[in-house]
């Protein structure tokens, strides 16, 4: 099961798990998204499940997990990547922004884990939470996705010991600035959906590669999983010179603020 994967990392997880014969259960909020993502799929032979529906619903989270215990009779993997991206500081952020992107971004990756963690446990399954570099440290200027990136790398930490005696393996993956596609949209500081812009400037990595950094993940079952170098720099960096850090971004806040 993969949260928000008619598109970017999550579809291009899906595909090459897909490849690797895993059946897909493909989720996103638009039905006209899963139905095109199901063909597509489809099309190229691979076993495909599509379930419209907002996952920071938790009644749907049970309707979706139950749904698909009736096709399949267990879970084995699921992988909490829905998610917004969000702009603005702390105090331009409407209060439509904050509370949209709590929803989304945190609310939508407890809600389904709570929802399968029995059916995990029997399984001896795994749960991957997707944070981001921005969740190791606040960044100026996207106040609102550095807080829920960062809960969410809290809830993977408390779960990974919850998690113990039900043997279910628990991980957090932070990917590094991705590419996006040209269809992708985020949340401004007024709560109003805009298409992101293309990153210039600043080094991407690959969505295949992050896809395969998540996939690896899941046969190794380490807890942290970076998709880059710079990615593990700034998490130790931060772990043990968080002032320098801080110090740094304060230089170059201009830059993340435009």
């Amino acid at each position: 099961m993969i949260t928000g994967s008619t598109q970017g990392i999550g579809k291009r997880t899906a595909w090459q798990l897909a490849e690797q014969g895993a059946i897909i259960i493909i989720n996103s909020r638009s039905s006209d998204k899963v139905e095109e993502t199901v063909a597509e799929f489809t099309d190229h032979g691979f076993k495909v499940l599509g379930i419209s529906g907002d996952i920071s619903n938790y009644q749907f989270c049970e309707k979706m997990r139950n749904y698909v215990m009736s096709r399949y009779g267990r879970i084995d993997v699921l992988i909490c990547n829905a998610a917004m991206a969000v702009e603005g500081t702390v105090a331009e952020s409407s209060v439509k922004a904050i509370e949209l992107a709590t929803r989304v971004n945190v609310h939508g990756s407890i809600y389904p884990a709570i929802a399968v963690m029995d059916d995990l446990s029997r399984s001896k399954g795994s749960i991957v939470f997707m944070s981001s570099i921005a969740g190791i440290v606040g960044l100026p200027g996207f106040a609102m996705y550095s807080c829920t990136k960062k809960a969410i790398l809290a809830i993977a930490e408390s779960m990974k010991n919850e998690s113990v005696d039900k043997c279910v393996f628990i991980g957090v993956c932070l990917p590094d600035f991705t590419q996006n596609e040209d269809s992708k949209q985020m949340l401004t500081a007024e709560g109003e959906l805009k298409t992101i812009a293309r990153r210039n400037g600043i080094k991407t990595v690959s969505l295949d590669r992050t896809a395969k950094c998540i996939i690896q993940q899941l046969k190794t079952k380490r807890f942290l999983y970076f998709t880059s170098i710079r990615g593990r720099c700034l998490y130790y960096l931060y772990r043990f010179f968080p002032n320098f850090l801080l110090f740094v971004l304060k230089l170059n806040r201009k830059r993340f603020m435009t």
